[in-house]
C-alpha cells in the first residue's frame, strides 16, 4: 500500500441548516489555546464540519487508490456512545474532487446492456454491498504534496 493513510469524507449538513459548520471556535482571548468538542481538539477558527459518509482505504489494493464506505456501527459495542460524525476545518487537505464508483461487474454489465427510456438509469442499488471508489493518482499525488 502506498505509505500515509489518510480518509475522505463526504461533508453534511447540519439538521435545520444549508451548512456542514456546526460549531465554530473563537477562542481568541480566552484562556484556553484549544476546546474539546465531541472528542476532538479545535483551536481558535477552527470549525467542527459535519460529515456524512466516511471513506477508507481498501487494505487488498495495492495502489492504495481504492476506497469503501466505512460503516462507523460495525463492530462497536451497543452500550457504547455512538462516535461523532464531525471532522476540524484544519484537517482538510483537498475539497470538491472527484471519485470514480465501481461497480461489481455483474452490475455493470447489467447497467450498460439494459435499456433505458427517456435517459432513466439506476443511480443507487440497495443491498448490493459496499460501494468502492477509485481516486486518480493524479489527485493522491496533489493532496500528498500538500502535507509534505
Amino acid at each position: 500500500m502506498r505509505p500515509g493513510h489518510f480518509w475522505i469524507c463526504k461533508l453534511g449538513t447540519v439538521p435545520g441548516s444549508m451548512s456542514c459548520v456546526e460549531r465554530k471556535f473563537e477562542l481568541q482571548g480566552s484562556k484556553c489555546k484549544w476546546e474539546e468538542y465531541k472528542g476532538t481538539k479545535y483551536s481558535h477558527g477552527d470549525s467542527a464540519l459535519v460529515v456524512e459518509l466516511w471513506l477508507h482505504r481498501v487494505a487488498d489494493d495495492t495502489s492504495g487508490l481504492t476506497f469503501q464506505e466505512w460503516d462507523p456501527s460495525a463492530g462497536t459495542d451497543d452500550t457504547s456512545v455512538p462516535v461523532a460524525m464531525l471532522v476540524n476545518s484544519s484537517e482538510l487537505r483537498a475539497a470538491d474532487f472527484p471519485l470514480a464508483e465501481v461497480r461489481p461487474l455483474h452490475l455493470d454489465a447489467v447497467a450498460r446492456g439494459g435499456r433505458r427510456t427517456r435517459g432513466a438509469a439506476v443511480r443507487k442499488l440497495q443491498g448490493v454491498g459496499k460501494s468502492t471508489f477509485v481516486l486518480s493518482v493524479e489527485n493522491d499525488n496533489d493532496f500528498r504534496s500538500r502535507c509534505e
